[in-house]
């Protein structure tokens, strides 16, 4: 069988949140998050407004395109190797040969969650194994034992349906963004209780947090989707820096919305509107944008491999990216469609023999690119198994993803 289903149950626990959580962060001087002056003519907090909404509609949008496509596509399944041929791949340079593209049937673990249409999103793997995933329609956070197949959740303080990423701590705690909340909270699963760290606003607009990951000295990054900004939060005193980031064009606001942190401390990140991939080096605080082909790119998720350069996926038009911050070289490379399904991007990692691998949700598939070979591999996953969403590595380096849709919500695990 392809697909195989462990038993699982479901229990949920009610947790305790610290007498400290509700603490307000300090911030630096970086940029010091503060409300709309008075001298700001209407016409312009206008403008401000109507971006603001379009941005957490089109955040919104994204996230229910991607728990409901993957349930009404690829209704057969490809058995054998196929072999095809995409587009000549883009740069902004001159193109480079076409790819080779193989499709198989994907050979997966799946952990259906027992609750229908919850919103599966960005998951995260700790040493001991356990998977821990927010459940955004549902207002959850859960944790699935991946040796027992049990699933237990808790109900996160204050929490208003925005549970969108998923980290570990080197102490073992779980770290998450509330979006709809507006703050990071952590989970200590030994004690059992959250920690809240508000984010606050800027002119007038909460941060909106997407993404986090941690850098070799602890501190937590994140991306402000609606605040236009990139954030630092220390876990060891609650302070939180932020840097604005550059509007990606003339009328279009930033919207950082994923990034990657290098090992020597540089941040890369990418804006969900506007087509720009963004370097942040927090010792300057200068920030780069490299813009992308089509100013209309949607980059949902970053990664970067060991020789230093940052792979990410568009959901639209359905690219794979590179950038090598040596030359500042930015490569597109196009996803061929199978089976007529257009390809749309969302979760990627990099594996510590250098393969690409990301959720292509439009062909229900994990997908494996070689760079040195110049090679897609896709994994097809069942047409029953729900919408690709979020993609991570385990510290086996075992691939884990969810897929989530109106009848099928599970967590995944793949051996590469």
């Amino acid at each position: 069988m392809p697909e195989t289903t462990p038993r699982n149950t479901q229990q949920q626990e009610r947790a305790r949140v610290e007498p400290d959580a509700t603490q307000t962060p300090q911030s630096n001087g970086h940029d010091v998050v503060h409300t709309d002056q008075p001298c700001v003519r209407r016409s312009a907090r206008r403008r401000r407004d109507a971006w603001f909404l379009l941005i957490v509609l089109l955040l919104g949008i994204i996230t229910i395109f991607a728990l409901s496509n993957g349930t009404a596509i690829l209704k057969q399944q490809a058995n054998s190797i196929q072999p095809g041929t995409p587009p000549a791949t883009t740069t902004s340079g001159a193109p480079t040969p076409p790819a080779r593209v193989l499709v198989r049937t994907a050979q997966t673990h799946l952990y259906p969650f027992p609750s229908s249409n919850i919103g599966l999103m960005q998951p995260a793997v700790d040493a001991q194994g356990n998977l821990w995933v927010g459940e955004m329609y549902a207002n959850r956070f859960a944790r699935l034992a991946s040796r027992t197949g049990v699933i237990t959740t808790w109900e996160p303080p204050e929490a208003k349906n925005g549970i969108m990423s998923t980290t570990i701590d080197a102490q073992g705690n779980a770290w998450f963004v509330e979006q709809g909340a507006n703050y990071i909270g952590r989970f200590d699963p030994a004690w059992q209780t959250f920690h809240i760290f508000p984010l606050g606003t800027v002119q007038g607009r909460p941060m909106g947090p997407q993404a986090l990951q941690f850098d070799a000295r602890g501190l937590l990054w994140f991306t402000a989707a609606v605040g236009g900004r990139i954030g630092r939060l220390d876990p060891a005193t609650g302070r939180v820096q932020t840097w604005p980031v550059l509007a990606p064009g003339a009328g279009i606001p930033s919207a950082p919305f994923s990034l990657t942190v290098m090992p020597d401390g540089q941040i890369w990140f990418g804006d969900i509107t506007g087509g720009a991939v963004g370097h942040l080096d927090p010792v300057t605080g200068r920030v780069t944008l490299y813009h992308l082909a089509d100013p209309h790119a949607t980059i949902f998720s970053m990664a970067h491999d060991a020789k230093g350069r940052i792979w990410f996926t568009e959901i639209v038009p359905g690219r794979l990216g590179m950038i090598d911050p040596t030359t500042d070289h930015v490569t597109e490379l196009p996803v061929p469609a199978i089976s007529g399904h257009p390809p749309f991007l969302y979760g990627i990692v990099v594996t510590y023999n250098g393969d690409v691998w990301f959720a292509n949700n439009g062909a229900n598939a994990l997908v494996r690119y070689v760079p040195d070979a110049a090679t897609y591999r896709f994994f097809q996953l069942s047409a029953s198994s729900g919408g690709l969403y979020g993609l991570t590595l385990d510290p086996a380096g075992h691939l884990w993803f969810t897929a989530s849709g109106t009848s099928a919500n599970a967590v995944g695990e793949m051996n590469p």
